[in-house]
This record gives C-alpha cells, structure tokens and sequence, in this order.
C-alpha cells in the first residue's frame, strides 16, 4: 500500500513502521484540517481528531471528507471524519472544543496538527506544547494564501504579540484548492518530522503572485504547428511502477477465458479481469488494454502470448 513512499530515495520501510506507530493530534476539521487528517491518515498515521463544530452545506465544498448528505444531517465534523478514516488508520474523534481542561485528550499524541480558525486556540495548543515538549504545526489558508510553519523550538505566542484585526475565512473567504496547498505543506513536514528528519523552523508562504518564469524555446509543435504525439499511438508504454507494461491489444472475451484457465483468477468486474501467472499479474481490460507485471517488455509480450494465445 505504501510502496510510493517507502522507494523515495530518503525513505524507506522503517520510515513507514515509525509512521504507522505514530500519532498525531489534529485540532479543527475545517478545509485545512479535514485535508491534512485524509492525508496522515493514508500515510498510516494514527489520529486523534477534534473539532467543536457541526456540519453545513458549505462543509460538502471545503472538505473531500464530508458528503452533501452528511452536512443535510449536521453531523458533528469529528463523528463524519471518523466515518471515512477509519478506513485507513486509527482514529479517536472528540466533538467538543479543545481547551485548558481537556488537553489530557491528546497526551498520547507525537505531534499536532492546527487545522483552527481561531487564535485563541492555536495559543492553547502552543501554551501545551511548550509544556510538554510536543512539537505541533501551525497551519493557514485564507483568501488565495497558504501558511505552514512547524514550531519546536521557536514560540507562536511569540509571533502574536501584538494584537490585531485577522482576517478569517468568513470574512475573506477561501480557496478549497489552497487550504489543501496549506494542508499538503504541513503533512509533509509533519512526515518528516515523524520518520526523524530535520524541517525548517521557518513560516512558508504560497501566494498565487508568485510564479516561475518559463520561456518556449522554439519547437515543430509551436512553430510549425506539426503535432507528432498525436499522430502516433504507442504500442506498449511502460507504467509508473514497478515494471509493469501497458499494451494495446485486441482482447477478445475468448482470450480473456483462456488466461483464466491458464492462471488463478484475482479479480473481476464489468471493466477488467485480473490474473495470476508465475508470480506476476496480468490485467486484461475489456477495452483491448493489457497491463502486465515483467522484467521487460520482451518478457512482458511473452507473459501474455502463453495466457492469452495471442
């Protein structure tokens, strides 16, 4: 399940066993905290999620998490969110605030995650976490600005000193888009954190002003109006993992009952068939595709001239 992370080249499967024997506290499940609870949860991570509010209609556009149908009923966001992430780790859900009397919640957690919308909150969280030498994240997005800073050893009270009129969600709005860029900056930090890696204690900013300048440099497509890659359809192409091969074919349902008999049956439904055969799987699509397991494509071909006859 985890194979596109532990084969990046600075992680590995100890890195995912000390991720799923983590846990992280995330406080709020609004836009960015319900995006950051899918996130760590598909990572493994084990959640303890706590949010005071209940479910609206603007709920089904913020957060991927929550169904129309559940925001009709205004489920609590805790009891929602854990509906969907027990799927994929451990979670505990509390529906209340998170204040000075009930911290003893997340005494088990290895870090937390702010998905708040509110200062008095995030000074609570920092206030604990100074306390009890918990690193937490600190996480924004407001308008079409995404912040992620993770705070071990500097201060968010700190930062805050002065008080000031802040802009808010419900008063300036927010782009579902960026309260993912927010959430997706903080999980990744947090991701390092957690697997031992060092972060930069630093607050990072996305801003849709800031861009990259990039220049065409001149090719047959743009200057010629000559569209090769449209004029030619690959045969085999090799797919993002570990050597499997696309092919296009012309399947037959006669030769998709011959690879069955010939290899143990996986799986089976209206679009595709799934087989086993010497350690490999083979994927027949009833479309005419073929995406086979092999060392090469040579190898490949074969897998599926021996199944399939063809």
């Amino acid at each position: 399940m985890y194979s596109r992370f532990t084969t990046l080249q600075n992680h590995s499967e100890e890195d995912q066993e000390r991720l799923e024997n983590s846990t992280a506290a995330i406080i709020g499940l609004g836009a960015t905290g319900s995006a950051i609870a899918e996130n760590l949860a598909r990572h493994g991570v084990n959640l303890i999620i706590i949010d005071r509010d209940y479910l609206e209609e603007k709920d089904a556009y913020s957060s991927s998490l929550y169904t129309p149908e559940q925001c009709e009923k205004a489920l609590p966001k805790a009891k929602a969110a854990e509906d969907y992430l027990k799927q994929f780790t451990g979670v505990e859900a509390y529906s209340e605030s998170f204040k000075p009397d009930n911290t003893d919640l997340i005494e088990e957690a290895d870090i937390i995650l702010d998905g708040t919308d509110n200062l008095e909150t995030r000074q609570v969280i920092n206030d604990y976490s100074k306390k009890q030498g918990i690193p937490w994240i600190y996480t924004a997005a407001i308008a079409e600005k995404a912040y992620s800073m993770p705070i071990i050893d500097k201060c968010f009270n700190c930062m805050v000193q002065k008080p000031q009129k802040v802009a808010t969600c419900e008063t300036d709005g927010v782009m579902r888009e960026v309260a993912r860029v927010a959430a997706a900056k903080s999980v990744y930090k947090a991701v390092k954190m957690l697997t031992g890696s060092s972060v930069d204690e630093r607050l990072e900013l996305v801003d849709k002003n800031r861009f990259l300048k990039v220049e065409d440099s001149g090719c047959e497509v743009c200057e010629s109006e000559v569209f090769p890659h449209l004029d030619q359809t690959a045969r085999v192409s090799k797919l993002c993992g570990r050597g499997k091969y696309q092919f296009e074919k012309n399947i037959s349902d006669e030769n998709i009952a011959q690879a069955v008999k010939a290899g143990e049956k996986l799986a089976e439904n209206d679009y595709l068939v799934r087989i086993g055969y010497e350690g490999r799987e083979i994927t027949f699509f009833r479309s005419g595709r073929v995406i086979v397991e092999a060392r090469d494509e040579g190898h490949a071909e074969s897998l599926i001239s021996e199944v399939a006859g063809i």
